[in-house]
């Protein structure tokens, strides 16, 4: 079992568990202030990879300062286990927070769960099958020696114990294939449109309020974050959590690259991120640029408009040749009372080519107020 003080901080219960490690709620022994610290370790039990994305993520979120993006304490390596100490946010993610059971008659209260984990929670469609995330409650244990080492290059030497090589959890062994195929194939002209009793749910007019507001504050961290020079490169639902004051916080950084990094080098070989939200560039190998986080938006949009993702496919080659050649059915032929702005808005932001999407958060950000400005337009029907 971990200790019960790291660092600074002590550990009061468990928040969640993933792939890459334990989240804890905890307090700073001194002060009292409230953290969720993430926690790995001991070897050899982590991956070396997880720990030098922990520092990553660190290093990125240290120097930003936002509303919308999750501020981070401190990192290092205490009793062999590499931490980080970030804001805790009480809430739900994006995809729990826009249920559809949160628009039933009766009310539109949202049903805050204390310390929800920031890489889970329920689906909001029964759709935790299509997040394309890992789940596990496996959960790393065992002694280490009393030592606390502070930063970034601690939790780097951490992971240099392990000797394992630098590399990311997949090859990108498709791409070569991938390449060659036809990037406009067409997809399959059956497919079934949501239920009618759904499509009244998706477009209730509160949760469009809700995904509108959402939307927004995820652009305006988007625009700062590029602003920055940097790319998420991991952006999807879970990765974005709302408070119980409706205010949006981007968490997980732990991918996150600056956009001028690799630049020119051409194809890189390496994948990263979570295949069902990744731009055509990126599961191609290739170096991105904020264009790539406007991809994974639009995925988090159609999804949250058609109660599904643009593709269903499971196995991870199959997924990525469809991201690479196929079109996504349109929001329409699935939810026929999709607001027809964020419908086009979600279509653009989909397109296979990076200079056909919208070209900056901001330009995302207006949209989307032009869209809000709209529907409030005298005449424009229900709050849609």
């Amino acid at each position: 079992m971990p200790p019960r003080t790291i660092g600074a901080w002590e550990l009061t219960a468990v928040i969640g568990r993933g792939g890459i490690g334990t989240v804890y709620r905890a307090q700073h022994r001194a002060t009292g202030q409230p953290a969720a610290v993430k926690l790995l370790g001991p070897p050899p039990a982590v991956d070396p990879n997880a720990a030098r994305r922990l520092a990553r993520e660190y290093e990125a979120l240290r120097d930003l300062d936002h509303p919308n993006v999750v501020r981070v304490f401190e990192a290092g390596v205490c009793e062999g286990y590499g931490y980080l100490a970030m804001e805790l946010v009480e809430g739900l993610d994006l995809r729990s927070y826009l249920s559809l059971d949160l628009d039933l008659p009766g009310g539109d209260a949202v049903p805050w769960s204390e310390g929800t984990p920031s890489d889970g929670g329920a689906g909001a469609f029964g759709l935790e099958a299509w997040s394309g995330e890992p789940a596990t409650d496996e959960h790393a244990s065992g002694g280490g020696r009393a030592t606390l080492l502070s930063g970034p290059d601690a939790i780097r030497a951490f992971a240099e114990v392990l000797e394992e090589p630098e590399t990311d959890e997949s090859s990108g062994e498709f791409c070569s294939r991938a390449r060659e195929a036809d990037p406009w194939e067409s997809g399959p002209d059956d497919v079934p449109p949501v239920p009618p009793r759904l499509v009244e749910r998706l477009n209730r007019p509160a949760r469009m309020n809700r995904l509108a507001e959402s939307l927004r504050q995820v652009c305006d961290a988007l625009v700062y974050v590029h602003a920055r020079g940097l790319v998420h490169r991991d952006l999807k639902p879970s990765n974005i959590m709302v408070d119980d004051e409706r205010r949006v916080r981007l968490m997980d950084f732990g991918l996150v690259r600056s956009k001028d990094e690799g630049a020119g080098s051409g194809v890189s070989r390496r994948v990263v991120g979570t295949y069902r939200y990744m731009a055509p560039e990126q599961a191609r190998g290739l170096p991105v640029d904020a264009r790539a986080d406007l991809y994974s938006l639009g995925v988090i949009l159609y999804e949250l408009l058609c109660g599904r993702p643009p593709f269903l496919t499971q196995p991870p080659g199959e997924l990525a040749r469809e991201i690479l050649t196929r079109r996504p059915p349109p929001v329409a032929s699935l939810n026929p009372g999709a607001d027809p702005r964020l419908a086009a808005m979600a279509e653009r932001l989909l397109r296979k080519d990076p200079a056909e999407r919208f070209q900056s958060a901001a330009e995302v950000l207006q949209a989307v107020r032009a869209a809000e400005r709209a529907a409030q337009a005298p005449g424009a029907g229900p709050d849609r």
